[in-house]
């Protein structure tokens, strides 16, 4: 059981944390439906989190390119409904957000903080899908003649997942490309459409940032 969860795909993760988010949703809190649904979601992204990190951790260059050409990559599908599902994620907590004005004391203050870390459950789980897509499309390029996988990593050293969660973390923070560079076509379109989420995104954070300092004066 212990070597399964160190090395679940990606549609197993995916279901590992729906079973847990369900049941803390679920679950008899005495709190309001949406509050349960966004404790929910975090108690998700966390069992996915988790389970990503323990992975990342125990495999190196070799095994990250056995894996990557081993497997099919990301089914398109999942990643569509992960996006889908943040982006509803995050207009839940703008609303959750909404209600803090009508609240006072430790409620204001424990709906405030479930609003930050679903966001940033919501912001995690989005780059960490997509650098598991980075890895896939490189070393599955890399098998089909590219000669470099699409990006072109400093040193001489393979990428292993945590090279590709560097690259996918900072264009999630800054919403450009480092010191790696994307020397594919399709590496480059991929890297387009995720700087673009990854700027929406942060200009919700901001929005919604000053929408709570704005509710608490």
């Amino acid at each position: 059981m212990r070597k399964h969860l160190s090395t679940t795909t990606g549609p197993q993760r995916l279901l590992y944390g729906s079973v847990v988010g369900a049941a803390v949703a679920l679950a008899p809190w005495p709190v309001g439906g949406m509050a349960r649904g966004l404790a929910g979601w975090c108690a998700g992204v966390l069992v996915y989190q988790v389970l990503t990190w323990w992975l990342i951790e125990t495999f190196d260059a070799r095994r990250t390119r056995e894996r990557a050409q081993s497997l099919d990559q990301p089914n398109l599908m999942i990643l569509v409904s992960m996006l889908v599902v943040v982006a509803v994620s995050v207009i839940a907590i703008a609303m959750l957000l909404q209600q803090v004005k009508q609240l006072t004391g430790w409620e204001r203050a424990g709906h405030v903080v479930l609003g930050v870390v679903a966001l940033v459950g919501s912001w995690l789980m989005m780059h960490t899908i997509y650098a598991f897509h980075y890895a896939h499309r490189y070393y599955i390029d890399q098998k089909g003649g590219s000669p470099d996988g699409g990006l072109d990593f400093p040193g001489k050293d393979d990428p292993d997942y945590f090279d590709f969660l560097y690259y996918s973390y900072v264009i999630g923070m800054t919403s450009q490309v480092s010191d790696v560079q994307a020397t594919s076509r399709e590496m480059r379109r991929i890297t387009l459409i995720h700087s673009v989420l990854a700027f929406a995104f942060n200009m919700l954070v901001l929005a919604l940032s000053v929408n709570v300092v704005a509710g608490a004066i």
